[in-house]
């Protein structure tokens, strides 16, 4: 039987790809964690991308600046973040 984790998936360069693969790890259920590293403009696509979170239940999102209803991280829970976690992915 295969162990689950927790991940972190970290928006670094392509935050839709990022929050797609955030998704599609919870079907291993795998418990993922998210953050927002850099500003996002809030689209359609982004608007899709964010439903695929909610419906995944992706619960811990974050960022590293004031973004829509997510938690912002400092410094210390970004460490947090890093050491609580089994994997973590750059995105």
């Amino acid at each position: 039987m295969q162990k689950t984790k927790n991940i972190l998936v970290v928006a670094t360069e392509d935050p839709l790809e990022a929050m797609r693969v955030a998704a599609g790890l919870t079907i291993f259920g795998h418990e993922v964690t998210f953050l927002f590293s850099l500003s996002v403009e809030v689209s359609e696509a982004f608007q899709k991308a964010a439903e695929l979170l909610e419906l995944a239940e992706v619960d811990k999102i974050y960022s590293l600046e004031p973004f829509e209803e997510c938690e912002v991280a400092d410094a210390r829970r970004v460490e947090n973040l890093w050491r609580e976690s089994d994997l973590a992915l750059a995105i």
